[in-house]
């Protein structure tokens, strides 16, 4: 069996298209599809548009149809259709040497986006990140199938940014916005060469190179997707330091979009906490010193010191709990 990349199956699968709709239609096991032109036309157009999104690595066209179709058929139906589609494209995927969890991935990603467009066309009451925040899961998925390390790291730096907006008071939109960047922070590593992502001594100055790539990779990711666009400038930034010597772009304090900031902070200290393939976790009490260490050279002074206030707090919290208990 010959060797694909995962655009150079695509490319194949696509190759007759008229086939797979007889295929789609085959799988929805419905008599009343049968014999509608207008209906194979829509399951040919949105077959086009996933293989076309797979050779290109970005969704192409996909919320136009979903909307369009979801207009004309409803959005239940329009739904099963993508859904037939994928299963579909992923069972032809099976004849080619390929990376299939992948392009499994991928492929929610893709439906994802589907849904998102028709969540949104069936009920203007959802909020927009209950939409987008579906989007973010199945690029997780995609990153997890590659490294589970990164993707767990990912979450959890989530998780701390939350606390770390809760402690200083932020707008629930804005808390939720800087959550979702801080999860998708690392989605870049998902273009990052293995022998480099899992290397588990110390990179060189070249691989170094290569690592740093993947922030402006993220933003070039998250620029594709619609949903989750305004999350790209701020991924690319979570490198960039205080003191201007960070990267891609060596901005500056305020110059630095807050978000990134912050976002910084909550990934260095998770990433300390934890191993890493060339080094052990370090205690958080140390992290907490590394991160006091680098108040305004590394990160924003003001939002190191609402860390390190956040760990302040809850000893505070814990030491006058004992004190009651004991009493």
């Amino acid at each position: 069996m010959d060797v694909y990349t995962l655009p150079a199956a695509a490319s194949a699968i696509s190759s007759d298209l008229r086939r797979l709709t007889k295929l789609v239609v085959e799988h929805l096991n419905d008599p009343n599809l049968f014999g509608d032109p207008t209906l194979e036309s829509s399951i040919e157009l949105i077959l086009d548009r996933l293989c076309l999104s797979v050779q290109l690595c970005k969704p192409v066209g996909l919320a136009t149809w979903a909307v369009r179709e979801g207009r004309r058929l409803g959005t239940a139906r329009t739904s099963e259709l993508a859904d037939a589609a994928c299963y579909v494209i992923a069972s032809e995927a099976g004849r080619f040497h390929i990376d299939q969890g992948r392009l499994l991935a991928f492929l929610e990603v893709l439906k994802t986006e589907i849904h998102s467009a028709l969540s949104a066309l069936s009920d203007d009451l959802i909020e927009p990140r209950s939409a987008y925040s579906e989007t973010a899961r199945a690029l997780l998925a995609a990153l997890g199938e590659r490294d589970s390390q990164t993707c767990c790291h990912s979450k959890a730096t989530g998780e701390w940014a939350r606390r770390l907006c809760t402690s200083m008071g932020l707008p629930k939109a804005q808390n939720e916005f800087i959550e979702l960047s801080a999860i998708l922070h690392d989605i870049g590593k998902i273009s990052t060469p293995e022998k480099i992502l899992f290397k588990t001594g110390s990179l060189n100055a070249q691989e170094w190179e290569i690592m740093r790539e993947h922030s402006a990779a993220g933003q070039r990711i998250l620029n594709q997707i619609p949903s989750l666009a305004r999350c790209a400038t701020i991924v690319r930034a979570h490198h960039e330091r205080w003191d201007g010597q960070g990267y891609p772009d060596g901005l500056a304090a305020e110059n630095i979009p807050f978000e990134a900031r912050m976002v910084a902070v909550a990934d260095a200290f998770h990433a300390m906490i934890s191993d890493r393939p060339y080094r052990k976790a370090i205690a958080p009490r140390r992290a907490l010193e590394i991160l006091e260490s680098g108040r305004g050279t590394q990160w924003d002074p003001l939002i190191v010191d609402a860390m390190l206030g956040l760990f302040t707090r809850t000893r505070k919290v814990q030491s006058e709990q004992t004190g009651a208990s004991s009493a």
